[in-house]
């Protein structure tokens, strides 16, 4: 019995570590370029989009920046874009709490795509999956990069900043960005 508690402890011990070694990992693999492989809705509709560009940015050790910018099929000249932020905790990547629980993100490392999956508030209760594919493409549309790049000034706005405060400040509890390999389901 004395001789299993050691061997024991020193597996748990390496698997904490190992444990800890990939959460830490974690955030910095999101990192990275996304262009829109595919946008479709269920039920069927117009509610998607043509085009799209996911830009994952690191900002500290525990946090990244996730910018979107977009086109929607129904209304291409419409505002699509968006910025959220993400943070490392408990052996997990956390999305922001703040309008963040319509959507769900799956990231799968080893194909390096990234899943959105959107709940609409719509009668027909329409779901909306968003699959990202690496690109190391630059950005080049002209829409997507006025779109990006008023992203980018808004995240680190002042006024934001005084309303909001700063994202290490924020709620990051119910969101989780699930790693996985494979589609979600």
């Amino acid at each position: 019995m004395t001789r299993f508690v050691p061997h024991f402890l020193a597996a748990a011990c390496a698997m904490a570590a190992a444990t800890t070694a990939s959460a830490q990992s974690s955030v910095a693999d999101l990192v990275g370029e996304y262009t829109l492989a595919s946008s479709t809705t269920v039920p069927a509709s117009s509610w998607g989009f043509t085009k799209s560009r996911v830009s994952i940015r690191k900002l500290d050790e525990r946090h990244v920046l996730i910018l979107l910018a977009c086109e929607w099929k129904r209304e291409p000249k419409a505002v699509c874009r968006e910025h959220y932020f993400a943070q490392q905790r408990d052996g997990g990547v956390y999305m922001q709490d703040m309008n963040t629980d319509s959507q769900r993100w799956y990231f799968d490392p080893a194909t390096r795509r990234l899943t959105v999956i959107w709940r609409g508030a719509d009668a027909k209760s329409s779901v909306r999956h968003d699959v990202y594919a690496p690109t190391q493409e630059p950005l080049t549309d002209p829409a997507l990069v006025r779109r990006m790049k008023r992203e980018e000034t808004l995240w680190n706005d002042k006024e934001n900043l005084r309303v909001f405060g700063h994202y290490s400040k924020w709620t990051y509890q119910n969101n989780r960005i699930e790693f996985q390999s494979g589609t979600p389901k």
